[in-house]
């Protein structure tokens, strides 16, 4: 059975007969949409300048068929310009930016249908697009995505649209944050934590770290509003998830947990509940030397009193 590696080999291999043939005698649309599928073989294969070389002349040839008012599907258009944008953002936050501008420019015409792309396909795109924006501080860039995604999330049952409305209401709730709307970021958040924790509870979650993000932004907004009340109560939710992930071996960021039994101690000064912070305290401080001993046991540190060296260092 042929790998994976295979497979695209042999679609580049036909995709470059494709482009050359078409170069030759093919339509515009015809070479547009070579240039378009071979440039995601190539992306899949890691060769991202091949990659974002293809997808820029798919570009040029669309902005020559629109020039001469021949239609163009949305679905290249956004395909080819989301595609260019996500390979550019690891050399220029701003070539990303553009191209994901005028992908958006775009989004109200994308239906399932449109070339590459089902209603999931769509779903994906903007919230991966979405991320690279606000993973950027570019949340204004980012609104028309999420969206979009949520337009077309809301009333749908399964679990998969669940999750990913989810995440939107989230990434919602970021944006607002940017825009400093702390009241809409909240009702986004609370959106958010209601239908994660609708999915939770039947067993449908997909991660269980999209809920904690929006416990621990709702925990911020309610602290900046002097709530803490309300800071605490979704902070305890956060922690108790990611103390179930660290005991099942799966929670990656032990020092967001640590930070937050510390804002927890913290609040619960502020109340005066001194037994309860003490709790927070003392699971912070075993948190962190669990950590430094996991990274001395991954450097060959080796424990003892002060001046211990490294296992196979001269003494």
């Amino acid at each position: 059975m042929p790998t994976a590696d295979e497979h695209l080999e042999q679609a580049l291999r036909e995709y470059n007969e494709k482009v050359n043939a078409f170069e030759e005698g093919g339509s515009p649309q015809e070479l547009l949409d070579a240039y378009i599928h071979r440039g995601s073989v190539l992306y899949m294969m890691g060769s991202f300048v091949s990659a974002m070389t293809d997808f820029g002349e798919a570009i040029a040839i669309i902005r020559r068929m629109e020039d001469s008012g021949v239609p163009v599907d949305p679905g290249y258009l956004v395909k080819a310009y989301t595609s260019r944008g996500t390979i550019a953002v690891d050399k220029s936050v701003e070539a990303m930016a553009d191209d994901y501008r005028v992908a958006a420019s775009r989004l109200g015409d994308l239906v399932d249908g449109s070339k590459f792309y089902g209603t999931r396909d769509i779903v994906e795109m903007c919230l991966d697009c979405g991320y690279d924006l606000i993973d950027n501080e570019m949340e204004d860039e980012a609104s028309p995505y999420i969206e979009k995604a949520i337009s077309l999330l809301v009333g749908r049952d399964d679990d998969w649209s669940r999750n990913r409305y989810m995440e939107a209401c989230g990434m919602e709730g970021e944006i607002h944050l940017g825009s400093e709307e702390n009241g809409r970021a909240a009702e986004d958040f609370d959106e958010s934590i209601r239908v994660g924790e609708e999915l939770m509870e039947k067993g449908s979650l997909d991660d269980t770290m999209e809920l904690v993000s929006a416990y621990v932004s709702r925990g911020d907004l309610a602290e900046a509003a002097g709530d803490d009340v309300l800071f605490l109560s979704v902070m305890e939710k956060a922690i108790s998830l990611m103390e179930d992930l660290m005991d099942k071996g799966s929670l990656d960021d032990t020092e967001l947990l640590s930070q937050l039994h510390g804002e927890a101690a913290q609040a619960l000064m502020r109340a005066n509940d001194v037994k309860a912070a003490e709790k927070h305290l003392l699971r912070q401080v075993t948190i962190n030397l669990r950590g430094a001993e996991g990274y001395m046991e991954s450097n060959g540190i080796r424990r003892g009193g002060y001046g211990s060296e490294r296992d196979g260092d001269d003494e």
